[in-house]
């Protein structure tokens, strides 16, 4: 077996790997199991140093390969296992869910010949750029001998378990609200310390002799003199915290073969908690947020000639994203040292906290394992001085979370407050304005439609030559529920080249959040390349269902056909000015959207009329007369976020409502008509994809389009409808006959629409699976893929039994064989 693995060993090395990338004996933690016990190979190859499952490339073990056995040994990272039974050598293919796969069998005299026949395939090169992270995300690639998806699923469980570990080890110091029970920038500095101690140690670096015993101090001294930090001198007290901590992260899973940078994410993203950086004035970007913008800024295409910047460093995540990818992309021979020298070069940053400062050069020195420091962080106030230019080359990329807010009163004399009041788009601004290489920034999510990025949306155009803008949910940011957007521009348009920009629009929707933070799934993406005219407009985004927009788009609008108005405002708190209960001067109306459904309005309360307790003029509306209701904060996170209900009883509604009242020559009948296209697919739709926060806005609600027709048929099942909707719960079939209802109103109203069926599919999918705000169990419009050439009417028309099983052969008779040869010759 020795001998065998010596041969494997030297094909290996014939081919490019080098000695210190060919390990024997290699432990390491198998992550994807439970415990993340440790496994053990005979040999493990890596297309270079540091060694970790990213840049695993091959395993070898003794013994015939079982699946079973083998399965076990994934989280090595290594896209093939040579297995070795006798003079025979089995070469096994692993995947991340199914079993691993037997790709040949050969006779171990003839190991040459297999390796010169794969060796274009099976050099480290080859499998370097086959694991490295590129322009797309890694769902989308696959090789023949690598898969991706093992990759993705070993980092994420290395995140976790790091991730469990280090909570386990601090929740001794830690309370439950986050809170240290010592120093908090004590407690980060040695947690640093532990965590490097720890991965020296487990990669059986020289340096770790120093801290064999296990004592607190020798690890702050051994490390403090390794990469020539400032000592630490915890009291007796904090010291006996700190020994504590030491022992749990030491004590943990084996850190040998996990990539440095994941520790540097889990480290920064794990101690700092909401409180911490509230205390201490840090923020977190998400790593795979960080990880997208710096993947499409495509960084790789010239690594020796790009520079890289980040002003409000914060924690440094996006530079340690940076430094991962310009890592990757450096050529494999380059030793650590020559790495190191390369990227504290070329890698730099502000921040005006003193302790964000040091959170980033420490997630970097991480991220740098073996090297030592000599990164490029200072403490600056970039809003005070013109440092942020100054910082700034043709060759820089700038990578950036900049605060969200408005510039104070007192902040706005700054050089960079000329630009705008909004600090986003005043930073934006100057590093557009300094010519950056490229740009990767997360934005307010109202940076994609907003009025107040008009102006620099439009610099931007006049450019770069490539600009893409990423829609991101609420609920990825670990401290906060905000919504973002991400602006990734590139491609620097000089005087001499075409006014031609390409523009990508892309979505992360909440359904695919946790695919996103797991692994950067991109839910869908649009693009278009068009001329930049004399006045660009500004207008970087495509819209979801663009080409639907662009079809209706001479369709009249809900604006010419109802005036629409918000309720009533208060001068008080809103949630003081209702009562359940009649009082003077209180008129009988609406508060609150809970409960507010499509076609059912919520349970009616008493609203305060006082006029010395109204604020605006909401009350002079004609509220006694018939009007359309609608919620003006969005019901629901997903695609289905507007309702709309019929009132004739003179309900009086509060602000989070819009009322819709009729035009003149608008009749009940065409009411209840536009409330079924109020309710259905396409204003759904459009008040998603035309609302970047969670109130819809007049304006966008008046340019819906419509039908320019609606038949009376669309009213009679609306009547339907409504009087089954109330009738008593006890009606056996009630159920049933609403969604079936409810689906005939959807069809009629689509058919008046008249979208190819390609459009309307589109449009249907747009809502898969989403919850529908009904007060029925709603089950969407069925199996749409059994007709895929026929609209959803036509579906209904043939009856859907009509679409079972193999009903083209029912429906289309074929040609006589007389007729057929009359095709054919036509056809020659």
């Amino acid at each position: 077996m020795k001998a065998t693995i010596a041969s494997v060993a030297a094909e290996l090395s014939a081919i490019g790997y080098t000695s210190d990338a060919l390990l024997s004996d290699y432990s390491f933690a198998d992550v994807l199991s439970p415990t993340g016990e440790t496994r053990q190979v005979g040999l493990a190859a890596f297309t270079q140093t540091p060694p970790s499952y990213r840049t695993a490339a091959f395993g070898v073990v003794d013994g015939a390969g079982k699946p079973s056995n083998l399965k076990r040994l994934r989280a090595l990272g290594a896209p093939m296992i040579f297995a070795i039974a006798g003079d025979t050598v089995e070469l096994w293919r692993m995947h991340a869910d199914e079993a691993p796969e037997q790709l040949a069998v050969t006779p171990a005299n003839e190991l040459h010949s297999l390796f010169q026949r794969h060796a274009e395939h099976w050099n480290p090169k080859a499998i370097h750029r086959a694991k490295a992270i590129s322009s797309e995300p890694l769902q989308n690639r696959q090789f023949d001998f690598v898969d991706i998806g093992l990759l993705i699923a070993i980092e994420g469980e290395v995140h976790l378990k790091l991730d469990i570990l280090l909570r386990e080890t601090l929740a001794a110091v830690i309370d439950s609200r986050g809170r240290p029970a010592m120093d908090a920038r004590l407690l980060f500095q040695a947690t640093f310390r532990f965590l490097a101690a720890k991965i020296l140690a487990d990669r059986d670096h020289e340096s770790a002799a120093a801290w064999t015993g296990g004592d607190v101090d020798d690890v702050l001294r051994g490390i403090d003199r390794y990469y020539g930090l400032g000592s630490l001198k915890p009291s007796p007290a904090d010291r006996s915290r700190l020994q504590t901590v030491w022992q749990g992260i030491r004590s943990g899973i084996n850190f040998r073969n996990i990539s440095a940078d994941d520790l540097a994410f889990v480290y920064e993203n794990t101690f700092v908690t909401s409180e911490v950086r509230a205390q201490l004035g840090t923020h977190s970007t998400p790593r795979q947020m960080a990880e997208h913008v710096v993947r499409r800024l495509e960084l790789w295409r010239d690594p020796v000639g790009t520079r890289v910047y980040e002003p409000f460093t914060g924690a440094g995540v996006l530079l340690v994203a940076a430094l991962r990818q310009l890592s990757a992309a450096l050529p494999l021979e380059w030793s650590d040292a020559e790495r190191h020298a390369f990227l504290t070069e070329r890698l730099s940053g502000d921040e005006i906290d003193e302790f964000a400062c040091e959170v980033a050069k420490l997630s970097l020195i991480l991220a740098d394992y073996p090297n030592h420091n000599g990164w490029d962080i200072q403490q600056a106030d970039l809003f005070s001085s013109g440092r942020l230019r100054e910082r700034i080359t043709p060759q820089t990329f700038v990578i950036c979370n900049p605060p969200f807010e408005d510039f104070e009163l007192d902040e706005r004399d700054g050089p960079i407050a000329q630009h705008s009041i909004s600090k986003p788009v005043a930073v934006l601004h100057e590093v557009i304005s300094a010519q950056a290489a490229g740009i990767g920034f997360v934005l307010p999510a109202t940076f994609i439609m907003e009025k107040r990025y008009r102006e620099v949306r439009a610099l931007l155009e006049r450019t770069y030559a490539s600009v893409e803008i990423v829609e991101i949910p609420d609920d990825v940011f670990s401290a906060s529920r905000t919504a973002a957007s991400l602006l990734i521009a590139r491609d620097l348009r000089s005087a001499e080249d075409e006014p031609i920009i390409t523009i990508r629009s892309s979505e992360v929707t909440l359904r695919d959040r946790l695919s996103f933070l797991q692994g950067g799934l991109i839910t869908r993406s649009r693009s278009v390349t068009r001329w930049v005219t004399d006045k660009p407009t500004g207008n970087l985004w495509i819209p979801a269902l663009n080409e639907v927009w662009d079809y209706l788009a001479d369709r009249p609008t809900l604006g010419e056909k109802l005036e629409l108005h918000r309720g009533i405002e208060w001068q008080g708190d809103q949630s003081d000015a209702w009562s359940p209960d009649p009082k003077p001067a209180y008129r009988r109306g609406l508060h609150g959207v809970n409960g507010h459904l499509q076609y059912q309005s919520p349970r009616a309360v008493w609203l305060d009329c006082r006029t010395d307790s109204i604020r605006g003029g909401g009350l002079k509306f004609a509220w006694d007369d018939p009007k359309l209701i609608l919620n003006a904060v969005r019901l629901s996170r997903y695609s289905w976020r507007l309702a709309a209900s019929f009132d004739d009883t003179g309900l009086i509604c509060s602000q989070q409502f819009i009322a819709g009242w009729p035009k003149e020559g608008i009749s009940q009948t065409e009411m209840l008509a536009l409330m079924a296209v109020l309710n259905g697919p396409i204003a759904n739709a459009f008040s998603t994809v035309f609302t970047s926060d969670q109130r819809f806005r007049l304006g966008t609600l008046a340019n819906l389009p419509l039908p320019y027709l609606l038949s009376e048929e669309v009213a009679g099942l609306v009547q339907t409808y409504l009087r089954v909707l109330g009738t008593a719960d006890a009606l056996s079939d009630r159920e049933d006959v609403l969604q079936k209802t409810l689906v005939k109103i959807d069809a009629a109203v689509l058919s008046a629409y008249e979208l190819p069926v390609r459009l309307e599919r589109e449009l249907l999918r747009f809502f898969d699976q989403n919850r529908r705000p009904v007060a029925h169990a709603w089950e969407g419009w069925g199996n749409l893929d059994m007709a895929p050439g026929l609209s959803l009417s036509e579906m209904l028309a043939g009856g859907r039994e009509q679409f079972t099983g193999n009903w083209v052969s029912r429906t289309f008779t074929a040609l006589s064989k007389n007729e057929a040869d009359v095709v054919r010759r036509y056809l020659r």
